[in-house]
């Protein structure tokens, strides 16, 4: 595990996330005990993030799919990712997106520095 402020729960179930998305090469995973479902949530969703930064992938379709991963898991973060949704489909636009894109990658900034660190050193 690297430094970080992210649990060893935390970063295995963000271990686990690349895994399932195809992004780790490495299927080797140790823990003692697995992590919980808001944690797993949570990975999912850094790791959707992560991937938007890639150009195949449509703002709307990200906040739908994180929304519903969200949904039982935290409450307060399905808000805001409703809040954006709501924002984005009364006037949809490139600055917009980029703004959401910003907000939520400061929410998420220790997953994704985690995230960029594991295919870093997998490459």
């Amino acid at each position: 595990m690297t430094t970080t402020m992210l649990s060893t729960l935390e970063q295995v179930s963000l271990q686990q996330a690349l895994i399932c998305n195809k992004h780790q090469i490495s299927d080797t995973v140790n823990i003692n005990s697995p992590p919980t479902s808001r944690q797993l949530a949570y990975s999912d969703i850094a790791v959707m993030l992560y991937h938007f930064s890639l150009p195949e992938i449509a703002w709307p379709s990200f906040l739908k799919t994180a929304i519903a991963r969200a949904t039982d898991e935290c409450q307060w973060l399905t808000k805001e990712l409703i809040k954006c949704q709501q924002a984005y489909t009364a006037k949809p636009s490139d600055a917009l997106s980029i703004e959401q894109g910003a907000f939520l990658c400061g929410i998420f900034s220790e997953e994704l520095a985690y995230i960029e660190h594991l295919l870093a050193t997998e490459q």
